[in-house]
């Protein structure tokens, strides 16, 4: 009986000083509300954009994709493996923004990483991404 007694009173001092803080900490700090113009949450809260705006990866990703795909004559190796590299790489870009799944960083040069592509290219225009010069 006498544990049960203590046990309460533990209680009811341990609600007493939790509710007393809390009281202290709304009468140390009064609220104001925020007036016209004005953020109800700190800037360091707001939801940041992660990457590029999909406005400026679809237009890499156009003006890319036309210069891969009907490259001028005479182009020298190196450059069409630095379009190729780019283009990917835009895709990813892409797939990330629009969470479409891929495996173009881990696939090797060659015909798997065209069917790839192509199969990545379908799959942004399913998601509303138009990459073909029409778009």
């Amino acid at each position: 009986m006498a544990l049960a007694v203590f046990l309460i009173y533990v209680a009811v001092m341990w609600w007493n000083f939790r509710v007393s803080a809390h009281r202290h900490a709304l009468h140390a700090a009064p609220m104001r509300t925020p007036g016209p113009g004005r953020r109800l949450l700190p800037r360091s809260h707001a939801p940041q954009p992660r990457g590029r705006p999909l406005e400026l990866i679809a237009r890499d990703a156009r003006r890319l994709g036309s210069r891969f795909q009907n490259p001028p004559p005479a182009t020298s190796f190196a450059k069409l493996e630095g379009l190729r590299r780019a283009y990917d790489h835009v895709l990813v870009e892409a797939c990330t923004a629009l969470e479409v799944e891929h495996l173009l960083e881990v696939l090797p040069p060659g015909d798997e990483l065209d069917a790839e592509r192509v199969r990545v290219e379908g799959l942004l225009w399913l998601a509303g991404l138009r990459i073909d010069e029409a778009a």
